[in-house]
């Protein structure tokens, strides 16, 4: 198990890191091995997932923010430290299951988009949605190219039976959606997968709001969205998702959100007119 910033730095290197976010983990890293009670969570982590145990990671990323004032950074920072610990053992198992260094780096470069995003929004290098990354650890979830995918269930009635088997994709904030490479994901997915034909793909995402369908033509979104059959729309009326499209937590005041772009001024006149936007939930009966 890693220790310090060295061994930061090696676990990391596979991945475009800025250097200044190295440096915090490692900082954090070495603050958590200096302090008894965290270095013993960690460990224990390790331990269990080296022998192949289901972590209770939420507790263990409770743990975390209890440690963070007596280690001087943030929670969001320590949230990550027990990932770190885990890349390596997460990298044999991965081999362990035949599955090769490209699936292995492309699942755990979402621990990088994720500190991006919470460096974007608050300014801390680190994790504020920690929970979601232990389905990579757990081999239930998988980056495939520019996509990521997990088996889940059928929600609907139609056009599949509910309850059917289908393959869920998340759309990691690690760049435009360009048609090449989504289409590039979905064909890794079906042969990874070994899905019957037509691949049945489903997505649940402010990306499939309909309101999207709006953006120009040529817009990465609008093309990818294009792909599914909606089936239904949830409303937010809490505005979840507003942080992921304007780079900052929503706290009700629309005329600060910035609109700089074409989808953030899309959205931005919704919410000005005092209406909810949520998510689509589609389907993408894929041939090939």
């Amino acid at each position: 198990m890693i220790h310090d910033l060295t061994g930061v730095r090696e676990i990391l290197a596979p991945w475009d890191y800025d250097p200044d976010a190295v440096r915090t983990y490692g900082r954090a890293l070495e603050a958590a091995m200096g302090h008894p009670e965290a270095r013993a969570v960690l460990e224990r982590t390790a331990s269990a997932y080296e022998a192949g145990e289901e972590v209770e990671i939420r507790g263990v990323l409770e743990a975390m923010d209890g440690f963070a004032g007596a280690c001087g950074e943030s929670p969001y920072t320590m949230r990550m430290l027990p990932y770190l610990c885990l890349l390596e053992p997460a990298r044999a198992r991965y081999a362990a299951a035949g599955l090769d260094e490209t699936i292995y780096h492309d699942s755990f470069a979402d621990l990088l988009w994720k500190t991006r995003e919470s460096r974007r929004i608050y300014g801390v290098w680190g994790s504020f949605v920690a929970l979601w990354f232990y389905r990579f650890f757990a081999l239930r979830c998988f980056g495939l190219g520019r996509l990521q995918f997990e088996w889940t269930t059928f929600q609907e009635d139609a056009p599949l039976a509910r309850g059917t088997p289908v393959i869920n994709v998340h759309v990691p904030s690690s760049g435009p959606l360009r048609a090449a490479e989504c289409q590039d994901a979905y064909a890794r997915a079906a042969r990874f997968f070994g899905a019957a034909r037509p691949v049945p793909f489903v997505c649940d995402s402010w990306l499939l709001h309909p309101l999207c369908a709006e953006l120009p033509e040529h817009a990465g979104i609008r093309r990818f969205a294009a792909d599914y059959e909606l089936l239904h729309v949830t409303e937010d009326p809490d505005h979840t998702d507003m942080w992921i499209i304007f780079d900052k937590p929503w706290d009700g005041d629309v005329e600060a959100l910035p609109e700089d772009t074409a989808l953030r001024r899309l959205f931005k006149e919704r919410l000005r007119a005092g209406r909810s936007v949520g998510r689509g939930y589609g389907s993408y009966l894929r041939e090939g």
